[in-house]
């Protein structure tokens, strides 16, 4: 009776002692390498979304200035006057094969003092306001000239430097808005030997050099005040030690082959007692 039962309990013993190595390499690698891994099918609401601090145009801010209207008509003496005074004001760009994004225009410089000359408008303090502020003043005063005018301004020379483990390059941001994860995919994610739960931030704020920690494997991250990313940031990821990657290749291959030597040691007791 148990001779019948044996190589079906062979079988089983292969099966088990396969499907326990594939599990053991998964827990091994899955809580270092998958983002956000805290996250269970039960959180269906993480929280409230963080509020965004809008960034204020400093001197030395490099600006496009885009104005359209319903009329084409009445915008194209100011566009072309906006073009000759500031090198370029449509603010058109290109994007490289990094998704960095490259300026073709120059833009408007904010000068020392924060000012900005613009045809018609004359010059005016541009630091301190936001980008949505200086929208809204400068269709105000364009109202004189062009109906109901729509003007749009982004930033030309706001960028984020990724150095370490990843892919080093400068990331630059006509966008005010840009989380950790956008940095992510524009630079192509972080190699597999990243440390992604202690990602280093060197932030400028106000005169000051800060740094903060980011953990990108948890759902905290988006609690993080870090997550939103500000002009010149320097983002530094870490390597894992060279000697921890070698040992656990050493380990990952001794695994590898006791399971297969014991996989073929049991079929061939399993071929012989049949």
């Amino acid at each position: 009776m148990s001779r019948i039962h044996r190589p079906r309990t062979l079988r089983t013993l292969i099966l088990a002692g396969v499907l326990m190595t594939i599990l053991v390499s998964a827990c091994t690698t899955r809580s270092s390498f998958v983002y956000l891994n805290d996250i269970t099918s039960a959180d269906t609401v993480l929280g409230l979304v963080r509020p965004f601090k809008e960034t204020l145009i400093e001197p030395d801010d490099q600006l496009s200035i885009q104005v359209s209207a319903f009329n084409p008509d009445d915008i194209q003496m100011f566009n072309s006057m906006l073009s000759a005074a500031g090198g370029g004001a449509s603010g058109t760009g290109a994007a490289t094969g990094g998704g960095d994004f490259v300026p073709t225009t120059l833009g408007y410089l904010v000068d020392k003092r924060g000012m900005i000359t613009l045809p018609y408008i004359g010059e005016f303090l541009a630091a301190g306001l936001t980008v949505r502020e200086m929208e809204i003043y400068l269709a105000k005063q364009l109202e004189r000239f062009i109906k109901e005018p729509i003007v749009k301004v982004r930033f030309l020379n706001h960028f984020i430097s990724l150095i370490g483990d990843a892919a080093p390059s400068r990331i630059s941001m006509p966008n005010e808005r840009m989380t950790m994860f956008d940095l992510l995919s524009k630079s192509g994610d972080l190699r597999q030997t990243a440390i992604r739960d202690n990602i280093l931030v060197v932030r400028e704020d106000k005169g000051y050099r800060t740094t903060g920690r980011v953990n990108l494997l948890s759902k905290s991250v988006y609690d993080n005040p870090y997550f939103y990313l500000q002009n010149k940031d320097m983002i530094y990821v870490e390597p894992v030690q060279a000697s921890y990657i070698a040992r656990s290749d050493k380990y990952t291959r001794l695994i590898s082959f006791a399971t297969t030597f014991f996989t073929v040691i049991l079929t061939v007791v399993t071929f012989f007692i049949r």
